[in-house]
C-alpha cells in the first residue's frame, strides 16, 4: 500500500500527539531541551492547530507516519512542525509533504514558501536543498536559545 497525503482532521490529534512526542524526544540535541519539550503538544492543542491552520499527514500502512503544518499568510506559505516517525524515515514521506505543500501554494497564487530549521537537523537540510530551498537568514538564539536557519523558495 503506497503512502497517502491528506489533510489532517481533529480525529488525528491523538496520533499526532504521539508522533510529535516520539520525534521531538529524539531531536533534543538538535533543538535544545526547551524547544523540543515545547513542540510536544497534547491532543487538545493539536486540534486547535488543525482548526487554525492547515496540517497535512501521510498515512502509510494505515498509520499516520508524518505530518507538516502550513500557515498561508499574505501570499506566502510558512511550513512548520514537519515530523516523520523514525521507522518511516528515508521513504520519501517528508518529500511528499513538501511537494504537496508546494503544489497547494502554487494553486493559491502564493509567491514564496519559507520555514526555519535547526542547523543540527542535517538530513532535513539535505532534503530542503534537494527540493530547491535555499538558506536566506540565520536566527541566533531564537527559540529558547536555539539557532535556526531560515529557508525560502520563490514560486
Amino acid at each position: 500500500m503506497s503512502p497517502t497525503v491528506r489533510d489532517a482532521t481533529p480525529d488525528d490529534a491523538p496520533a499526532l500527539a504521539e508522533l510529535y512526542d516520539r520525534v521531538w524526544a529524539l531531536e533534543t540535541s538538535a533543538l535544545g531541551e526547551k524547544l523540543a519539550a515545547e513542540r510536544r503538544a497534547a491532543p487538545e492543542e493539536i486540534r486547535r492547530w488543525i482548526e487554525t491552520d492547515r496540517y497535512l499527514v501521510v498515512e502509510e500502512t494505515g498509520r499516520v507516519a508524518a505530518v507538516m503544518g502550513i500557515e498561508a499568510r499574505h501570499g506566502t506559505y510558512h511550513l512548520a512542525h514537519l515530523a516523520v516517525l523514525p521507522e518511516y524515515r528515508r521513504r520519501g514521506l517528508a518529500r511528499s509533504l513538501m511537494e504537496r505543500a508546494e503544489a497547494l501554494a502554487r494553486e493559491s497564487g502564493a509567491v514564496k514558501i519559507w520555514f526555519d530549521t535547526a542547523p543540527g537537523l542535517e538530513a532535513a537540510r539535505r532534503l530542503y536543498a534537494s527540493l530547491g530551498y535555499a538558506p536566506c537568514g540565520y536566527l541566533r538564539r531564537h527559540y529558547w536559545g536555539t539557532d535556526l536557519i531560515v529557508y525560502e523558495k520563490l514560486l
